[in-house]
């Protein structure tokens, strides 16, 4: 029976101890990663492997194996011993097969297809595009930060010039836009219906402007502090892109779990997680918690009441059930989660039966726990009446009894105290 050797630099055809044909890799790391995907072309070996009319092979290798019997060529794995014994002489192997012409040589060869298949692994890691979205949402929140560290400085700074300003105006974005309209002289309706407000908080804010009791600002401080709004409006249409391209990315790469989760919150647990293909090999409970391991820690310490959800608080489902159903949601809702991440890991697009489920299961939890769950009453130890208690015996009984046999221990030590 003929041996067909997967190896570091090609593939090589034995007959009883003796190579009959050996063919290299032109590119040793790119080819041999193919080939353990099943992905290689292998049309050499097959023409040589017909033109031999060979009945049946043996090979070292699955991914090689699977490859041949997809050909329609007969072919079989090799024993355990014997797979281990190719091994531990591969580089008599080599030599043997004309892919080194000396040991030096082959090992030098070995070192280098080492080295090669390092990068592309790190090449392809790098390009992983879950890896791409995990940066993005990381980049998301950081801007958030930076946005709200940006608007308190703004408001107090301007402030000092408007003060009634900061009462009326909730959103950032407004109040970065009035800033940049200049000194409260210079503002008028117009500039506040530009900035989004309706007309019952313009007029409001108009005659404010009028009464207001803030000192004046110079020019160098207010040039400071437009450029802060400036940096701040900049900021929110980098915030809208990166959540534009969020959302694209999460409906190309992993449907199934945005679909499940939504964009922001599946990106969220996705970063948490480090990797599509790890969030699709975590249990249900782990997915459920994500987020809340200090909590989880916590209570696994101290023994007090374990987290129901982490990052999964933000979904809308859970952050809008009633307090009694978000651990229960919150688990239906991770179960299927950890479905979809497996079917997205595997590409078999978008699954309907998913949604599905969960909203028939989102439907029982909010039908057979509508009302909150009836805690037992912890029954109270009824005390008997003062007049009952006995002197001796009795709660204050006791009191006296421990102070004076106290006393008494003392004395009995240090003698009778001196007056």
């Amino acid at each position: 029976m003929h041996s067909v050797i997967l190896t570091e630099l090609g593939i090589a055809i034995f007959d009883n101890n003796k190579c009959v044909k050996s063919i290299p890799f032109r590119n040793p790391a790119k080819e041999y990663i193919e080939l353990k995907k099943e992905k290689a072309e292998i049309d050499e070996l097959e023409q040589f492997l017909s033109r031999s009319q060979l009945t049946s092979v043996s090979v070292n290798d699955t991914g090689l194996l699977k490859l041949l019997k997809k050909r329609s060529i007969d072919a079989e794995l090799m024993e355990e011993n014997k797979i281990e014994t190719i091994q531990s002489s591969k580089i008599r192997v080599l030599i043997d097969s004309g892919f080194a012409t000396d040991e030096h040589d082959a090992r030098g060869k070995l070192r280098d297809f080492a080295m090669q298949l390092s990068s592309s692994k790190v090449t392809e890691i790098s390009e992983s595009p879950d890896l791409h979205i995990i940066q993005a949402i990381n980049a998301l929140d950081e801007t958030d930060k930076i946005i709200n560290l940006l608007s308190s400085r703004l408001r107090e700074w301007y402030g000092l010039h408007f003060p009634e300003l900061d009462n009326l105006i909730d959103t950032i974005s407004g109040y970065s836009k009035i800033v940049l309209s200049g000194r409260r002289e210079n503002l008028n309706q117009k500039v506040y219906s530009d900035a989004g407000f309706p007309e019952e908080k313009v007029e409001m804010l108009s005659l404010l402007q009028e009464k207001s009791r803030g000192g004046q600002i110079s020019n160098e401080n207010l040039a400071i502090v437009q450029s802060l709004a400036k940096q701040i409006l900049a900021l929110f249409e980098l915030r809208a892109m990166l959540e534009k391209h969020i959302e694209s990315q999460m409906t190309a790469i992993a449907p199934n779990l945005s679909g499940i989760l939504g964009t922001s919150v599946g990106a969220r647990i996705l970063g948490r997680a480090g990797s599509l293909r790890r969030l699709a090999t975590m249990p249900a409970s782990t997915i459920q918690v994500l987020g809340a391991e200090k909590a989880l820690f916590r209570s696994l310490k101290t023994g007090a009441q374990p987290p129901k959800h982490g990052l999964l608080f933000q979904h809308t489902l859970v952050h809008a059930a009633p307090r009694w159903q978000r651990g229960k949601i919150a688990r239906a809702i991770a179960a299927k989660a950890a479905l979809a991440a497996r079917v997205d890991v595997f590409g078999a697009g978008r699954n309907e039966t998913l949604f599905e489920k969960l909203n028939v299961r989102i439907n029982e939890i909010g039908e057979k726990y509508k009302e909150p769950p009836q805690r037992p009453v912890a029954q109270v130890q009824q005390r008997r009446p003062f007049e009952q208690r006995d002197k001796r015996h009795g709660d204050f009984g006791r009191q006296r009894d421990k102070k004076s046999d106290w006393k008494k221990s003392k004395r009995r030590k240090f003698g009778k105290r001196r007056r």
